[in-house]
């Protein structure tokens, strides 16, 4: 959630494969850190506490503020004007996976120039929110994704009906292309206990009425949902795309997470060019959590994010924030579940399976995995 965190990732390496893997994430409490505050200053402090979130978070924790007090909801302009300062920072957070990080891990030549180039206009528009610009600029990511990281996909009239075919086409069209082709020839893998549920879109009062106040911080550091840990991000949210079910379905689940990031991108630039549509569910809202109390659910690039909050007067007497992160790198989450159990030939093609997977999950944090082998788990 914040510069001065980090996670770590364990796996244990037999000589085989690796048995089993863990998440474990560093970051300080920053709720705690600004409880006690005014609501104004810890609105402040909070975008230094949250990089590289920092739009969403600062987003997310004003409308709970505003829901604890009890304040009518926003006018539309000041809507639209959240939801493309959230699907600008999305879009750039997406950009750097699939430009960089991607490429970079099979070995292809990783897009820095035009990678740089849509990180400054896109950092620009959030802080202005041009409404020009953000059509524009919303177009030019669409024209990326089609002419340049999955043209393979776009150049016929029908989607793949097979994973050969799927395959195939992901080998013609550019380097995010590529990169599946690479994850696909990678293997399949189908975790023995299962993939983390798939944590469903649901809006703030729907959260509000399953926290029933401020959760506290055992909670919010490993949260749960129906009992059990649940995933968030693009393969949940495009969990009803026909090409991620594919993936899913053929034991592919990490590639499913980088065609669901790209899909995840199409639908942060049509948010730029025409936000608070119909057709998506809101970036941001909020519910009252009780007296005093409000909840604010956020979706960022990441995934789900949840700010509640509990005012005494316009001080904070009691604040959490539930990230992604915390969803995703659960202790017996998506990263451990699908992490452990399964073969390899060599500790440098493990560890390329298990940043794969990280890179799908998409954290928050820089993250180092470390291995233990023999007797050394």
């Amino acid at each position: 959630m914040n510069a001065a965190g980090r996670l770590f990732i364990d796996a244990h390496w037999d000589g085989r494969g690796v048995p089993r893997a863990g998440a474990r994430i560093e970051s300080p409490q920053i709720a705690r850190e600004l409880i006690g505050l005014p609501a104004g200053e810890a609105l402040e402090r909070l975008p230094a506490l949250c990089a590289p979130d920092a739009q969403a978070q600062q987003l997310c924790a004003q409308a709970a503020i505003a829901a604890a007090r009890g304040e009518p909801a926003a006018e539309e302009d000041a809507r639209i004007a959240v939801e493309r300062a959230i699907s600008a920072e999305a879009a750039q957070q997406l950009l750097s996976r699939l430009l960089l990080d991607w490429p970079a891990l099979f070995d292809h030549e990783p897009r820095r120039a035009r990678f740089t180039d849509l990180h400054r206009r896109l950092a620009r528009l959030a802080v202005v929110g041009d409404a020009a610009n953000a059509r524009d600029l919303g177009g030019q990511l669409l024209d990326l994704v089609a002419a340049e990281l999955l043209s393979g996909f776009f150049t016929m009239a029908r989607e793949p009906s097979s994973l050969g075919e799927f395959a195939r086409r992901a080998r013609r069209g550019g380097s995010i292309g590529a990169a599946l082709s690479d994850l696909l020839e990678m293997g399949t893998h189908a975790p023995p206990q299962g993939m983390a549920a798939l944590l469903p879109c649901m809006d703030a009062a729907i959260w509000a009425a399953e926290l029933g106040g401020v959760p506290d911080m055992a909670f919010c550091d490993a949260p749960t949902w129906a009992g059990a840990p649940a995933e968030t991000g693009a393969l949940a949210r495009q969990r009803d795309s026909a090409l991620v079910r594919l993936l899913v379905d053929h034991g592919h689940p990490v590639a499913a997470r980088l065609f669901a990031q790209v899909v995840d991108l199409s639908d942060w630039a049509s948010r730029l060019r025409h936000p608070l549509a119909d057709d998506l569910p809101a970036v941001v809202d909020a519910a009252p959590l009780g007296p005093h109390t409000g909840l604010a659910r956020c979706e960022s690039a990441r995934g789900v994010l949840l700010h509640a909050v509990r005012l005494d007067g316009d001080t904070l007497a009691d604040y959490a924030i539930i990230t992604p992160d915390a969803w995703n790198f659960h202790p017996a989450g998506a990263l451990a579940l699908e992490g452990s159990g399964w073969r390899e030939p060599d500790p440098e093609s493990a560890r390329r399976h298990l940043t794969a997977l990280v890179l799908g999950l998409n954290p928050g944090l820089p993250f180092d995995i470390r291995f233990t082998d023999g007797d050394d788990a």
